[in-house]
């Protein structure tokens, strides 16, 4: 819906705003939320301003300690409050149209998870997400006997141990089998939690396609456990895990053919996207690059003079209008042309694409290649 939203001036405020734990602290906080608008350069309407100073006065106490994106225009009859899993930077942006990408960077980064907790006689499936705890499966195992009643001679004692592993391994199946049949679970990461060798002998006997979705593991007993205690250290696993996925997605782009298989570097991108030539695009999340926009065909520029070599306008100056960044109208177009687009932390590039197929030299209104 967001994307959709187009004003005719650069009247969209997005502001993106961290509200404090300490309630002492949030009457700064429309001072400060004013700053960052100030800062973002173009004139925002006083109605806007009034809407946001509402919003951030009534409502603060919701948020505390929480990320939140405020989307303002008068013009569009806009006005949404999007609380953000996990955190973004302080920022506003003034443009012709939201500004997403510290949103999609934040739903990336804290996305739906499972999490399985297992001893040897129970399991606690749980789904998470920013928003609640849902329990999706529990289950009690059978009951076996102290092997402290074994009896004098090893051989009962060794009778007991056996149908304590052969009860573990049956608890264990059974619960992989809940895995394999819940159906929100999709490619969602899987996080362990319990005692170590329990862990451990869990994990050898998943398949190779749960097995994959592992993000990781914690010690709990699950006769202490709550869904809050289970999330508190879930969390930490789940932020390693997306982290590591970043830098497993960087690695691999840069080890494929240039050129061939995807490029990187931000024209390339531009030309690619433009061409629906993209599979996935990955962005650096600390740039932003300015540049322009033809508001007739969309062609992207960097700078306020490259946009006509892309343009298939016949006169690319009059339609094209500058943009804060032209990465998130990138982001925009990418995700339009059925792209997965992810945001990467420590990047060597600004951006990079996977590509379908080789797209076409990016050529001007007259046909000409640049």
């Amino acid at each position: 819906m967001l994307r959709a939203r187009r004003a005719k001036d650069t009247s969209v405020i997005s502001l993106y705003l961290n509200v404090p734990v300490d309630l002492g602290e949030h009457r700064g906080l429309m001072t400060r939320a004013r700053e960052l608008i100030k800062a973002a350069g173009n004139q925002a309407s006083e109605p806007d301003l009034d809407s946001i100073a509402a919003a951030v006065t009534d409502r603060s106490q919701d948020w505390l300690g929480q990320t939140v994106a405020i989307f303002a225009c008068a013009e569009l009859g806009l006005f949404q409050v999007i609380v953000l899993p996990g955190h973004a930077s302080d920022r506003a942006v003034i443009a012709a149209k939201p500004y997403i990408r510290p949103l999609l960077a934040a739903l990336q980064r804290n996305p739906p998870y499972q999490v399985a907790v297992i001893d040897a006689k129970h399991a606690w499936l749980l789904g998470v997400t920013e928003a609640e705890i849902d329990t999706i499966a529990e289950r009690t195992g059978s009951q076996v006997r102290s092997t402290r009643f074994a009896g004098w001679y090893g051989l009962e004692a060794y009778r007991m141990e056996q149908r304590i592993m052969e009860l573990s391994r049956q608890h264990y199946r059974d619960t992989i089998g809940i895995l394999e049949q819940t159906a929100n679970g999709g490619h969602r990461p899987l996080v362990l939690g319990g005692h170590e060798m329990q862990i451990n002998q869990f994990l050898a006997m998943l398949p190779r396609t749960i097995r994959q979705r592992v993000a990781g593991s914690f010690s709990l007993d699950l006769q202490t456990a709550t869904p809050a205690k289970v999330r508190e250290l879930a969390a930490p696993v789940i932020a390693v895990w997306t982290q590591a996925e970043e830098a497993q997605l960087v690695n691999d782009v840069m080890s494929e053919p240039p050129g061939v298989a995807v490029t990187t570097n931000l024209e390339g991108c531009l030309t690619a996207v433009r061409s629906r030539a993209v599979s996935q695009l990955v962005l650096a999340d600390d740039q932003t690059v300015p540049g322009c926009a033809c508001d007739e065909c969309g062609a992207l520029g960097v700078g306020l003079s490259t946009v006509g070599a892309r343009c298939d306008c016949p006169d690319p100056a009059a339609s094209c209008r500058p943009v804060a960044d032209v990465l998130d109208e990138l982001t925009s177009q990418a995700l339009d042309g059925g792209s997965e687009v992810n945001a990467v932390r420590d990047a060597p590039f600004t951006a990079a694409a996977r590509l379908r197929f080789q797209p076409l030299p990016a050529t001007g209104p007259a046909g000409a290649a640049p």
